[in-house]
């Protein structure tokens, strides 16, 4: 701002245009800039300077339509800065395409000019690199938009007063004129014939000064105008007879008594006849005349003739009432600004000739203790900065400038004020005066203050980031929302045995684990560039030299505040010696479970022959049947033993057939009989059931273990519902109850291992693998179960086989 105020001074008014455009051109940065004045002509704004472009580049942008699309037009309609958009569809642009396509200037934007309110021109900039972010060009235009608002209203300022000068100067030359024709006047009245010699070389003068002379005979009531007084009045010497009442019918009916009272005061010789009074011509136009007479009067004094000159004053009447009412225009806003505004005379009788309002709320005095103490303002400058005042003082005495820096107002509130002075110099070049803006910009500073505080503090929290990032004992890859890397700590090349990112030819990859690549679509990153989490997912990592190691995958997205996808982070880890951990346990289960097959089927054949001997004792037979039940319970625990174990190891043996569901279900049930405790099982085909491929025996198990359930949970005086169904290409199986339903809290656990729910007040007898196995059965077949338990007691348990079931990759 200081640059460029010093350049429009340097200008002064005779080039304020030329001279924003410059400015502009420098501080900005830009390649192009173009100011367009907005009065030119109705609608349209009419180019009047520019910098930059090459010869002829910008003749098409030389006018405007204020209506067609252009970022000029826009700023200049709705008085806001206008940003051309980055795409082609700035093309239908007028100004910004024709930059764009003719002078290579992808980046364009335009901002209104004005002072006090009122619009006063739009400058359009253009650039092909622009040095800055646009919002900071942006913003950087719309400060200096003031600026140059006021250099060009300071501009018009000084013209009008030159056109001021200019009519007084005509006015003195009128003067000299009236004073030449009244001596004229005064030779005419000695000889009639000099006068018509001369009336040629008058008239034209007349019509130059826009002076004309009159002669009315009282007696004769005969007026006598010049070939001016009729252009004045806007008449024809062919309008016939002039008569004083025809003179007084062309003056504003509002000064009509004032001149007649005039004119009687000349002939009665109380008062000379000088008066100013205006006219109405015949086509309504408004006209301002300054009139001047002598009386001739008769040896006994009587009033013969009145000669007189009439001054047409129009322009300068209304150059006067627009400097007036710019003065006053500006006098209001710098009444109503919020900025300090001031005019001081500088020397050593220096003093405020004028200091607005603001200043009270700036520092707590009003402008009447400035008119008195010239030095007030030097007691309010802060200790610290009044070594810079000083400075700053010397140097604005030469060239203005600007200065921020701290005062104490009169509640003792410290206080950051930015002060801008420019100088006034007289005809010598010597400085007489300086008028300045101070701002307060207390608030700036201390939210500089506070910015700095937290980028320090936010450059603490990425330090602290990267080394624990760095330093984590697991892997951690964070890639850029387009999916390039960005960085990897330690661990993860120490993994991957290589320092390439993944994903690359040559460098390591995530498989599934059996060693099978997957596709890029199915990497946990770009699951999580989706918005998708992965959380702990059993993986394989190929290392840099072909080896395979198994690890735990967790990836997911990285938001901002917003939730807008800044990018992803992958996280993993060696599970090398979990997985060998979990081998041998699966070991073990096998090793037991088989181990235990055995001694419990004995144990089963001889409490089932006690049991059916006659012979033997009732006390004893009742003895062998608990044996029994405990052994057949017993027996089935280490089957689901042996399940789980070859369902966690993937050797679970799936032998498919087609398959009658309907049929099936039939038969389960039927067999179930002596299980369900007299509860009746009803089973219900909604349309046609088509055969599935699939393990009778597995579908079965998975039956039996959710009828059981519904027994165990369910209400005992509600029948059980097995409903089938076809859905798209699966066949879905539905197992209802009615019950105290299950907990909201529980559903997500129902299907995990160990997991056991309550039933009729008291804790189910079993080791809570029934569901998780029934869950890896239908998996097996790529089937889905799960359960529904709504308020109201109804608890209903899904699960679904395809009718063309295709085998798992990582099923057996």
């Amino acid at each position: 701002m200081a640059d460029a105020s010093m350049a429009l001074s340097r200008a002064g008014d005779d080039s304020p245009q030329q001279a924003i455009v410059a400015a502009a051109s420098r501080l900005l940065h830009v390649d192009i800039a173009c100011l367009y004045d907005v009065a030119q002509a109705p609608r349209t704004l009419g180019l009047v300077a520019c910098a930059g472009g090459s010869a002829g580049s910008l003749d098409a942008l030389r006018r405007l339509p204020l209506d067609a699309p252009s970022l000029a037009g826009a700023a200049a309609r709705l008085n806001i800065a206008q940003v051309a958009p980055d795409d082609e569809s700035a093309d239908a642009l007028l100004d910004a395409g024709h930059l764009r396509r003719h002078c290579g200037c992808t980046h364009a934007f335009a901002i209104p000019i004005a002072f006090a309110g009122a619009l006063r021109a739009v400058l359009l900039c253009a650039t092909a690199q622009p040095a800055l972010p646009q919002a900071e060009l942006v913003e950087i235009a719309g400060a200096l938009s003031s600026l140059f608002g006021m250099a060009l209203t300071a501009a018009e300022l000084h013209a009008q007063r030159a056109r001021i000068e200019q009519l007084e100067r005509e006015n003195h030359e009128l003067e000299r004129s009236r004073e030449q024709l009244h001596a004229t006047i005064a030779e005419a009245r000695q000889t009639e014939a000099a006068l018509r010699l001369s009336e040629d070389s008058l008239a034209r003068a007349q019509r130059l000064a826009k002076l004309g002379n009159w002669d009315w005979h009282i007696l004769s009531n005969e007026l006598l105008w010049s070939d001016e007084c009729y252009r004045m009045l806007g008449l024809s010497r062919d309008a016939g007879a002039l008569t004083y009442e025809r003179f007084l019918t062309c003056i504003h009916p509002e000064d009509r008594e004032g001149v007649i009272r005039s004119v009687d005061l000349a002939l009665q010789g109380t008062l000379p006849y000088c008066v100013d009074y205006r006219i109405i011509r015949p086509n309504g136009e408004e006209r301002f005349l300054h009139t001047e007479a002598d009386v001739i009067r008769a040896e006994d004094g009587a009033p013969l003739r009145m000669i007189g000159t009439a001054l047409d004053v129009t322009e300068q009447r209304r150059a006067d009432r627009a400097l007036r009412l710019s003065e006053e225009r500006l006098r209001m806003i710098a009444e109503h600004a919020s900025d300090v505004i001031f005019h001081i005379r500088l020397g050593p009788e220096g003093g405020y000739e004028y200091i607005n309002p603001a200043v009270l709320e700036h520092t707590g005095y009003p402008p009447e203790a400035w008119y008195e103490n010239p030095e007030l303002f030097v007691t309010l400058i802060h200790p610290e900065d009044i070594g810079r005042y000083h400075a700053f003082v010397e140097h604005m005495a030469a060239a203005g400038g600007r200065l921020t820096f701290r005062i104490v107002d009169s509640s003792g509130r410290t206080r950051w004020v930015s002060t801008h002075m420019t100088i006034q110099r007289d005809e010598h070049g010597n400085p007489i005066a300086g008028i300045g803006i101070s701002r307060d910009v207390t608030t700036e500073k201390l939210a500089d203050e506070e910015r700095e505080q937290l980028l320090g503090q936010l450059a603490a929290e990425r330090r602290w980031l990267h080394a624990v990032i760095e330093r984590s004992p697991v892997g951690i890859l964070l890639l850029d929302r387009a999916g390039a890397q960005i960085a990897r700590n330690r661990r993860a090349q120490e993994l991957a045995g290589t320092d390439s990112p993944p994903g690359l030819p040559g460098a390591w990859c995530l498989c599934l684990p059996d060693g099978q690549p997957l596709t890029d679509e199915e990497q946990p990153s770009a699951g999580a560039l989706r918005g998708e989490v992965t959380s702990s997912r059993e993986l394989s990592l190929r290392r840099a030299d072909g080896s395979m190691l198994a690890v735990l995958a967790s990836a997911g997205p990285i938001v901002d505040g917003n939730g807008k996808l800044l990018g992803a982070v992958v996280v993993f880890d060696d599970i090398t010696r979990l997985k060998d951990l979990e081998r041998l346990k699966e070991e073990w289960t096998s090793v037991v479970a088989h181990d235990l097959k055995q001694p419990v089927t004995t144990i089963i054949g001889y409490a089932t022959q006690l049991e059916r001997k006659p012979q033997v004792a009732a006390a004893v037979k009742t003895r062998a049947g608990h044996i029994l039940a405990s052994a057949k319970r017993l027996g089935r625990m280490v089957s689901d033993l042996t399940d789980i174990s070859q369902i966690e190891s993937r050797r679970l043996a799936i032998e498919r057939a087609p398959t009658d569901l309907r049929a099936l279900v039939e038969a389960v049930v039927e067999r179930m009989e002596s299980e369900t405790e007299g509860r009746a099982v009803g089973v219900e085909s909604r349309g046609e059931i088509p055969l599935v491929r699939a393990d009778a025996g597995r579908v079965e198990q998975v039956l039996s273990n959710l009828i059981s359930n519904a027994v165990k949970y369910g209400d005992p005086e509600t029948p059980i519902q097995v409903a089938l169904e076809r859905r798209d290409d699966a066949v879905q199986i539905s197992i209802r109850n009615s019950g105290r339903g299950i907990q909201a809290e529980d559903l997500p656990l129902l299907f995990e291992r160990f997991f056991r729910g309550k039933a009729k007040e008291e804790r189910v007898v079993g080791l809570g693998l029934g569901l998780y196995i029934a869950k890896g059965l239908v998996e097996a077949h790529d089937g889905r179960i799960w359960v529904e338990s709504p308020e109201g007691g109804h608890t209903t348990f899904h699960f679904t086989l395809p009718v063309e079931a295709a085998p798992r990759r990582d099923a057996t």
